[in-house]
């Protein structure tokens, strides 16, 4: 199996694990937050809706997009138009699609390719590693709505 199809794969697996979890919260408790600074299972699902579109542009064209001030308001503008978990769902599940779709036409000769990323001030990682940032990304707010649900008293396994 190829490096990229498994990358898919688990992109995939992730995303259905991440939409499970939130669509078993229940409507009433989508927006509580247990302490001031945390995050809902909505705000979550929020960025979910809109990162994989995110990453698109990094694997498709190996050019990031746009953090200057109008780039993060327009961001935060379309997240917020997610307002339900199903519109979220919707919305990553295509986002994700189209992302997987370039994973899996990223050439084989440019995984060890680098790119410098603004995060933490700017990290360099490899276009394998790339190809992975969605895949992690769902997975840390998998386990973010998770422990929304344990605190909520949810210990079932959804």
């Amino acid at each position: 199996m190829r490096y990229q199809d498994q990358v898919v794969r688990a992109t995939q697996k992730a995303l259905d694990d991440v939409c499970r979890a939130a669509m078993s919260v229940p409507a009433e408790k989508l927006e509580w937050v247990p302490m001031g600074d945390a995050r809902s299972a909505l705000s979550q699902m929020q960025e979910v809706a809109t990162a994989g579109a995110w990453f698109i542009p990094l694997v498709r064209d190996r050019k990031q997009p746009e953090f200057d001030e109008h780039a993060r308001r327009e961001a935060v503008r379309l997240r917020k138009s997610y307002d339900t978990i199903e519109k979220c769902v919707e919305a990553a599940r295509d986002s994700t699609s189209d992302l997987c779709r370039a994973i899996a036409a990223f050439p084989d000769m440019e995984l060890e390719d680098e790119m410098t990323l603004p995060f933490g001030g700017g990290v360099v990682m490899t276009m394998a590693d790339v190809l992975g940032m969605h895949h992690w990304n769902l997975v840390y707010h998998l386990g973010q709505i998770n422990q929304l649900q344990l605190m909520l008293g949810d210990r079932e396994m959804h």
